[in-house]
């Protein structure tokens, strides 16, 4: 058995969390509404959008599914005379998207229409096309180390040409003793798919208690059980990961990495947490039934020491277009319609936190601003919104987030 792992401006107030003033830790982080962008008035029709924005403000916004026409606008709200065709067909440039992301100034897009990875310059065009890799392969030097892998996730693409991935469906072709199967590995690979260096390593599946009995296997989702996240920024330099610590009530985890696999900070946090239920644990325990050689007993007690005595103080991780990590956590008895997020800065430290509504969606962060993508489904309108941290903030880069609580502040420990 084993466990597998056009710009009006209005004030608003998104939100206030109110913590005991000792420090960044219990700072007050409150956003209000800066600037909004309609995207009817734009050209971009009555459909739902998706947007990407860059360090510097500056905007992409593309048609929901990345069907038609994406338009840009700068940090003012000004539209850029640049476009780019979505959807295969006609004067389409790009075929279907399923990732994009920034290479310094310029738009990166994996296609999977035309198996291209296409590099967009400022001018709306595309500079450069690099087809597809046929396989994500290890030199010889490390044959022993990966497998072949056929698939891959696209996560950055970087001016020298190599590229942010995560590989899957292995293909064996060498035994392995240094690859993990039970890990999601995150690597730099060249334009010909073979493999750098490993960037990261994440859980490939957590909480499952596999059981195997002759040819028969049988799984279990164990109640519970503390979910890692990771997360890329939008230009491929950092990856966040945090990781609650099971056996420590309200622990995480986060560390910070940049796109060469560097550790930049790895830093342990906490927070309030609620107990597991004694009573769900023991309603969920009734459904479990024998399989093969176990008895009900045996599966049991097995699930029974894999469940953690707290719920899990995580429930998802943002890196900002500024590198800073947005860790949105859960407190016992916390307001259904709020989420509250922990704000750190690129090195790690606290800057406070924030509650912002339930279902806020938050199409890029950082410590001073957050955008949000709010469409009208009734009206048929979509409307990009970036909100300022109100009081003391940082200088925007060179280049060119209502509702009241109360909270302990989260303790970081090296």
């Amino acid at each position: 058995m084993r466990l597998i792992g056009a710009l009006g401006c209005a004030v608003l107030v998104l939100a206030t969390l109110t913590a005991p003033r000792s420090g960044a830790q219990g700072r007050r982080l409150t956003y209000v509404r800066d600037t909004s962008l309609d995207i009817v008035r734009q050209g971009q029709g009555g459909r739902a959008v998706t947007a990407l924005v860059r360090r510097d403000g500056y905007i992409v916004v593309a048609p929901e599914y990345f069907f038609g026409e994406a338009i840009a606008f700068d940090s003012t709200g000004k539209r850029q005379a640049w476009h780019v065709r979505f959807g295969g067909g006609g004067d389409a440039e790009v075929g279907f998207v399923t990732a994009w992301g920034w290479a310094g100034d310029s738009l990166w897009i994996a296609d999977n229409g035309y198996r291209q990875l296409a590099l967009i310059g400022g001018d709306g065009k595309v500079a450069r096309s690099i087809g597809f890799p046929s396989w994500v392969r290890p030199s010889w030097s490390d044959r022993r180390l990966y497998p072949l892998f056929s698939r891959m996730n696209w996560f950055a693409m970087y001016g020298d040409g190599t590229l942010l991935v995560e590989p899957y469906q292995v293909r064996r072709l060498f035994d392995t003793p240094g690859y993990d199967p039970d890990q999601k590995l995150l690597v730099r690979i060249d334009r010909d798919g073979r493999i750098l260096r490993t960037v990261a390593r994440a859980p490939a599946m957590e909480g499952q208690l596999l059981l195997r009995s002759g040819t028969e296997r049988k799984t279990w989702n164990v109640p519970n059980y503390p979910r890692s996240y990771w997360k890329t920024s939008t230009d491929g330099e950092r990856v966040a990961l945090v990781a609650p610590i099971p056996s420590d009530s309200g622990a995480f985890r986060v560390t910070m990495v940049s796109g060469q696999g560097d550790t930049l900070f790895a830093r342990r946090y906490s927070i309030d947490a609620a107990r597991v239920s004694k009573a769900a644990i023991d309603s969920f325990l009734t459904t479990v039934k024998a399989f093969g050689r176990y008895s009900a007993q045996q599966v049991r007690d097995t699930i029974t020491k894999l469940i953690p005595p707290f719920r899990s103080p995580v429930a998802a991780v943002l890196v900002g277009v500024d590198h800073s990590v947005w860790v949105a956590i859960r407190r016992p008895k916390s307001a259904p319609q709020q989420a509250e997020w922990m704000v750190m800065d690129e090195r790690g430290s606290v800057v406070g936190t924030t509650l912002l509504p339930r279902g806020l969606r938050m199409t890029a962060v950082s410590v001073d601003h957050l955008w949000s993508l709010e469409p009208d489904r009734v009206k048929q309108t979509s409307t990009i919104v970036r909100y300022r941290r109100a009081g003391p903030t940082g200088a925007l880069p060179a280049r060119s987030a209502s509702s009241s609580g109360s909270s302990s502040p989260a303790r970081p420990r090296e």
